[in-house]
């Protein structure tokens, strides 16, 4: 967190509904306002206490009814807490809702200046940017035709251009992104940051973790109304999934929490060295009680400790954990960050097609290897460890699962968030055919060909 004054001032905001049974009851509360409470509270929030820095990318997540909508809205000034206080610039915006703050029967162009005159910005500034407001919406005559006649794809383009031009000191966004085409979402991505270096505050909620977690800085998530958790937006992310999923064991038995488990150590299936093994108190840890990670190591090919590689070569990660129920079909993943918080690798242990024991009772420990070959940008990662678990059913029919439906079933007991970091340098050693493998983020797999033809080319 930044030390200079917040944009956004959060402070312990609460937010109370009343709800009845029937609506003559409302009537009759009202008349009678000291008499008895025909009334049940339903709190959406309480005492949720957050601050957000100038120029910094804040993500709201939550489960339905967890309270997102209401925060949104008491950010947006929509609605009053109950408790507490909401501190905002006047120059707030928000894309909530499809439609939300523009006038149907005027034009786009209308709209701009309406838009405009909410956040205080002088008719003649509004102006002097209509034609990068136009350019960015890209609707073509469609500008100067009503709102109401635009499809949703159109009104998204109009009304990020319009809140994006505008320059507010807070932008939020409300799942808007998510009806635009692949094309659209990158350009408006790449507005946002431009922004960002600004000095804007952008608020993203979306059930697309994967935005939020590349996207922003920090997250809040929400559950039944209260901060479950503040801090790394990716952190955030891996805790929101945690405990998500069908399985459930048919029998916990009984729970092992002082395990007896031998201590780590090389073995004959080149498990590394006690002192390879990382420390964890930095890493961002999300789990049940089902199991958890105790162990993580980063090996070259030959299972000595390594945090820099060359391109082309093999990383191994290593990580234990400790088993604390009795579960069925265990599956351990890991992901790769660049510097770009983008996600350039994920793999499971059912994507590697490796063997799974069908049964992984309580007081036992699983030892995972990842063995990567590093076709990667030269650059700084960092990397994620996830781990879940399966019924054997739904682990023998697992290649005829549609894969949503395969995840569904999975449940999440650890994600390890930023376990260990490596670095990936250009090649020094063996720099045939050059020294940079590719360009761009990964190294696919393939081959090309390249002839000359015509003329006096060589047959």
């Amino acid at each position: 967190m930044s030390s200079e004054t917040p944009v956004i001032d959060v402070r312990n905001v609460s937010k109370m509904y009343e709800l009845y049974a029937r609506p003559q009851d409302r009537l009759r509360q009202m008349l009678v306002p000291g008499g008895k409470k025909l009334y049940r509270e339903h709190w959406a929030l309480r005492d949720v206490s957050f601050t957000v820095s100038p120029g910094e990318s804040f993500g709201i997540i939550g489960k339905n009814g967890a309270g997102k909508s209401t925060l949104l809205q008491i950010l947006a000034g929509v609605l009053e807490p109950t408790g507490g206080e909401a501190i905002l610039p006047e120059r707030t915006t928000a894309l909530l809702e499809l439609g939300s703050g523009f006038k149907p029967e005027f034009t786009g162009r209308q709209n701009v200046f309406v838009n405009a005159a909410v956040l205080g910005i002088p008719r003649a500034e509004a102006l002097a940017r209509m034609d990068d407001i136009a350019a960015f919406a890209d609707i073509g005559p469609h500008f100067d035709q009503p709102v109401r006649t635009y499809s949703s794809g159109m009104f998204l383009r109009l009304a990020f251009a319009v809140t994006t031009s505008l320059t507010p000191d807070v932008l939020i966004i409300d799942e808007a992104l998510a009806v635009g085409d692949v094309f659209f979402r990158q350009k408006c991505y790449k507005r946002l940051e431009g922004l960002l270096s600004r000095g804007t505050v952008v608020v993203l909620v979306s059930h697309a973790m994967n935005d939020v977690a590349q996207f922003c800085r920090r997250g809040l998530l929400l559950e039944h109304g209260r901060v479950g958790y503040l801090g790394d937006a990716a952190a955030a992310v891996k805790r929101y999934m945690v405990g998500g999923g069908d399985y459930v064991p048919t029998s916990l038995g009984q729970t092992a929490r002082d395990l007896n488990l031998p201590s780590e150590g090389p073995d004959g299936d080149g498990w590394p060295a006690e002192e390879a093994f990382l420390d964890l108190s930095g890493a961002a840890v999300a789990e049940n009680d089902w199991a958890g990670c105790t162990h993580v190591a980063v090996c070259d090919a030959s299972g000595r400790p390594c945090r820099s590689f060359e391109q082309g070569e093999t990383v191994s990660i290593f990580c234990r954990y400790a088993v604390r129920h009795d579960l069925e079909v265990a599956v351990a993943g890991v992901e790769l960050i660049n510097d770009k918080r983008v996600i350039v690798f994920g793999k499971n242990t059912l994507q590697f097609d490796c063997d799974h024991a069908l049964a992984t009772p309580a007081g036992t420990a699983l030892r995972a290897r990842f063995d990567l070959k590093l076709d990667l940008a030269p650059g700084e990662y960092t990397f994620n460890l996830g781990f879940s678990a399966l019924s054997v059913s739904d682990f023998e029919r697992r290649a005829s699962l549609p894969h949503e439906e395969l995840e569904s079933r999975a449940t999440v007991i650890s994600i390890v968030t930023r376990a260990g970091d490596f670095l990936v340098t250009f090649r020094s050693r063996d720099t045939t055919p050059v020294q940079l493998t590719h360009h761009g983020v990964a190294n696919l797999p393939g081959q090309a060909t390249l002839r000359l033809y015509g003329g006096e080319a060589a047959p």
